[in-house]
């Protein structure tokens, strides 16, 4: 009876032991440097709150997830008497202290040389770095407190500011090209469970611009051999999450091989109706809509699926061309345009103008940029000026990609291009001639 006892006694104990180990974790929480004074007390105060909520025996590096250095640590220890918020923040009077500086230190964004996003990380280093600096040999979980739009001033290029977000190309590229660069890099975040706490879902320029920013950081950790976790605007549902152990969402996105490094903007909210979607009108513009065209939007659609075509656009004769590589401009803006639902690439390429244009210099050009069409490629231009809209068909010969390589020359020294890409003129289109 007595070594059945002791037995079951050792069974329990080491099942209890077993229990509280599985509660001990190593948590990475980063934290943006980028708010305004106000806001940065309010969220170290809110931090520190979940902090003293988590399991005993985790332990916690808190990391400046833009700098990339370590602001302190906050270590709940095994121990019943640690069972209160006042005795952990009590044992972590460094931590608790080094928070604090930190939020007094916090910069405005905007400010000169700074990022212009509140909340800014620079989450490809960030989680390089973590990966580079902590044992992930079991479950790593790394907590990223900021907002989910990468942006250096260094890398202005790469901004995910103002509704930009990266193309699957950049995870097929290198580092050394793209920040969001995964190639070669499958093992990096091995057992590593990336979560991101955002603060607001009013930052999203609606739903479809939430679903492609969070597909795409799903696909980049994954390409680094890691799991998405939570990404979610309410950071106590986040910390729930991982105190629950959570296992990553399942999801179906799946990254579409592609060479381009493109920054995509999606169409425009207010554009309640597709240019691709109007009536097409069957009378000329107007000779005075002509030299003074207002509210100008150029798409264009194809139907090879494999196949990516680029617009190109200059208003006038010295101004800067809006295309998938410049995609802002003083005259206007280029987006993608998905039309029934989010696809994640080979959106109908639109540019739209802000500002009323003479259609007489106005230069237009369609580039094949990637894929194999064994005839050539079709598609079809739309031009709309006001309530004006025109359609007319347009042939590339060329069949495979060139990877825009003559395109821009053109536009900048007047070189001409070879049968991979087609000048438009957009007074034909609109029957002015």
């Amino acid at each position: 009876m007595k070594t059945k006892t002791l037995l079951l006694c050792i069974v329990l104990f080491t099942w209890l032991t077993a229990a509280q180990a599985a509660t001990a974790r190593d948590l990475i929480v980063a934290l943006s440097p980028y708010h305004a004074p106000d806001d940065a007390r309010r969220h170290s105060v809110a931090l520190l709150k979940q902090l003293t909520e988590l399991n005993q025996g985790s332990r916690v590096t808190l990391i400046d997830g833009y700098n990339l250095s370590i602001i302190g640590e906050f270590n709940i220890p095994d121990n019943s008497a640690y069972n209160n918020p006042k005795a952990r923040l009590g044992v972590n009077r460094e931590a608790v202290a080094a928070l604090k500086r930190f939020a007094d230190r916090s910069v405005t964004p905007g400010s000169a040389g700074h990022p212009s996003v509140p909340g800014a990380v620079r989450l490809p280093q960030l989680l390089r770095y973590v990966a580079n600096n902590f044992n992930h040999s079991g479950r790593l979980d790394v907590i990223v407190l900021g907002s989910p739009f990468y942006d250096d001033p260094r890398e202005a290029a790469f901004s995910m500011a103002n509704g930009r977000f990266p193309s699957d190309g950049h995870l097929f590229a290198s580092q050394g090209k793209t920040p969001f660069g995964a190639a070669g890099q499958s093992g990096l975040l091995k057992n590593a469970v990336v979560h991101m706490g955002y603060g607001s879902d009013r930052i999203m320029q609606g739903e479809r611009h939430g679903y492609f920013v969070k597909r795409f950081w799903a696909l980049y950790v994954e390409a680094l051999g890691g799991k998405l976790g939570g990404f979610v605007a309410d950071v106590p549902t986040l910390f729930r999450g991982v105190k629950g152990n959570a296992p990553p969402p399942a999801h179906d996105f799946k990254p579409v091989r592609s060479g381009k490094l493109e920054m995509i903007i999606l169409s425009p909210v207010e554009n309640r109706q597709s240019i691709f979607d109007r009536p097409v009108s069957e009378t000329a513009l107007p000779q005075a809509q002509v030299v003074r065209a207002e509210r100008v939007q150029i798409g264009i659609s194809w139907q090879c699926a494999l196949c990516d075509l680029d617009v190109y656009a200059r208003p006038l004769p010295d101004a800067p061309v809006l295309y998938f590589g410049r995609t802002v401009t003083a005259h206007g803006r280029y987006w993608k345009d998905y039309r029934n639902s989010p696809q994640p690439t080979n959106g109908y390429e639109t540019i739209g103008f802000d500002v009323p244009l003479d259609l007489r210099t106005l230069v237009i050009a369609i580039n094949f940029y990637e894929g194999e069409a064994a005839q050539g490629l079709s598609g079809e231009i739309r031009v709309s000026v006001n309530e004006h809209t025109y359609a007319a068909p347009f042939h590339i010969a060329a069949t495979r990609g060139n990877r825009g390589q003559d395109i821009l020359a053109f536009f900048e020294t007047g070189k001409t291009f070879g049968d991979h890409s087609v000048l438009i003129d957009p007074l034909t289109i609109v029957m002015a001639k």
